[in-house]
């Protein structure tokens, strides 16, 4: 009888739960949003899509389907309206970062010390991006890092052209961008590099990254679950619970390096974080736990790698997969131009300046953008209202703006320089983020793809796509970055004079 009454209580207490969800649910002042039916009750579908990697498709899907505004979640809300992305990323404004960022970064899902990805505290991100800042400059990355990016960029090239002459004039060109990006932040990052286009592989480190990866969506979205499964004897002891520790443990290179040539006094870069020591020992700005240091040297390298390599795998793509191959031969051509004109070398401030090359970067970027991942905010105090739709307090919005509404860059406007899009396509144009949040590293990326791509269109002229390219193999999966569904990108490139 005993039993029985417990059965009953929980069973009513059950009971007594959902009719509660379910008038909470219909008292959502959310409900005027539009959305699928089971928005109103959880994010599921949507969190199914993502480990799926099919997020952007999912949400795009719904955007077509519903409108700018979409209700994806009982507290959640997607965006896609141009005024309202500006208005919510504006430098100033009272749009927080969600808890979402602190899932997903070097320490484990959900955790402090948090990097400057991860921070949400607008005051303490600010201070930080002001130490770090000096170091990403435009300037500063010519002056410091130039000359390692472009021997970098060479090795990748050699390298391609070394795996050609193995396999028959074919090669996997991600598998060489994706080398050169990891080297090349690396020894920013460590002050000491990965060496993995000397090994022809990615270090085992990057195998770490893609299970914490998976642990942080699975913290994220099914926090019971994980809280769970990581203190039970068996499942406890799996990587997927202590991948993070494997990230961390990478930056003890980055603090050494950097304190080893601090204590020297010495002016030589040993990596980014060096000198941002330096100016701390004369009582010039702030200074860097050995924490700190880690944190950002790991996140960093999360960052800065397979975004680069997958854009440039893209931007090749892209360029050879041009209907009438026109505007393969037109850059070839500017980028032939450039070197008779400045056979002393070509540098990045004056590959800034071709139109074609940096109009092609600017249209992979807007089509294949690396990071194609919402970036949720919280709704101010007091609530508001964006293009008549009015969201209370506490709700997350979901940036994604629409795509280009005007004409796509095609190839006749590239090869003149000109991009044919509208004012509002521009203003919607953030593959780096947006506002006092945009990445901190965007000039070290462009210096990374421009180099490059000029590289590899000025070396392999005439280059071809391989036959197992498709339109199917380059589709987009994306969990946090996007990369092409068959993971390769096969070119033939030019046979070589006897």
């Amino acid at each position: 009888m005993l039993s029985h009454d417990y059965v009953l209580v929980a069973a009513t207490l059950w009971a007594g739960y959902l009719v509660y969800a379910f008038c909470k649910a219909l008292c959502n002042p959310l409900n005027t949003i539009p959305g699928a039916w089971h928005a109103k009750f959880t994010t599921l579908p949507a969190t199914l899509a993502s480990l799926s990697r099919q997020q952007v498709q999912y949400y795009h899907g719904l955007h077509q389907r519903f409108g700018p505004y979409v209700r994806t979640g009982p507290n959640q809300v997607f965006v896609a309206d141009i005024d309202a992305y500006k208005a919510i990323h504006r430098v100033g404004g009272r749009f927080f970062k969600a808890e979402f960022y602190h899932y997903f970064g070097p320490t484990e899902a959900g955790k402090p010390p948090y990097g400057l990805f991860q921070m949400t505290d607008p005051v303490a991100h600010a201070q930080r991006r002001k130490l770090l800042g000096t170091g990403f400059t435009a300037t500063s990355l010519r002056r410091e890092w130039e000359v390692m990016v472009q021997d970098k960029v060479a090795a990748a090239v050699e390298g391609m052209r070394g795996e050609a002459r193995r396999h028959g004039g074919e090669v996997d060109v991600r598998k060489w961008w994706n080398l050169m990006a990891s080297d090349v932040v690396s020894t920013i990052m460590f002050g000491k590099s990965f060496d993995s286009l000397k090994a022809g592989r990615k270090d085992p480190w990057f195998d770490e990254i893609k299970i914490a990866t998976l642990a942080a969506f699975g913290a994220l979205s099914f926090p019971w679950l994980y809280e769970v499964l990581k203190r039970l004897p068996v499942t406890g002891r799996s990587r997927y619970f202590h991948a993070h520790k494997s990230l961390m443990g990478k930056g003890m290179a980055a603090i050494e390096n950097s304190r080893e040539k601090t204590a020297e006094g010495s002016n030589t870069t040993a990596n980014v974080f060096a000198k941002v020591l330096r100016e701390a020992d004369r009582g010039e700005g702030g200074s860097l736990t050995d924490a700190d240091i880690a944190v950002e040297a790991g996140g960093f390298m999360i960052a800065g790698t397979d975004t680069t390599s997958n854009t440039l795998t893209y931007l090749v793509w892209a360029v050879m997969n041009n209907d009438d191959g026109g505007l393969q031969a037109t850059l070839e051509h500017e980028l032939q131009e450039r070197i008779e004109n400045d056979p002393s070398g070509v540098t990045d401030a004056a590959l800034e300046k071709l139109p074609i090359l940096n109009a092609v970067i600017e249209e992979t970027l807007r089509l294949y953008g690396a990071a194609p991942i919402p970036l949720p905010r919280i709704v101010p105090p007091g609530g508001l209202e964006l293009g008549g739709t009015t969201s209370p307090r506490g709700p997350r919005l979901q940036r994604k703006p629409t795509r280009c509404t005007g004409t796509r860059g095609s190839s006749s406007t590239l090869r003149s320089g000109e991009c044919a899009t509208s004012k509002a396509a521009r203003s919607a144009f953030g593959p780096f983020g947006a506002g006092s949040r945009g990445c901190i590293g965007k000039h070290l990326a462009y210096m990374e793809l421009r180099l490059g791509a000029a590289a590899f269109f000025r070396e392999f002229r005439g280059c071809r796509l391989g036959g197992s390219v498709t339109v199917e193999s380059m589709h987009m999966d994306n969990l946090v970055l996007m990369e092409p569904r068959g993971k390769t990108l096969k070119v033939v490139l030019p046979e070589e004079p006897l």
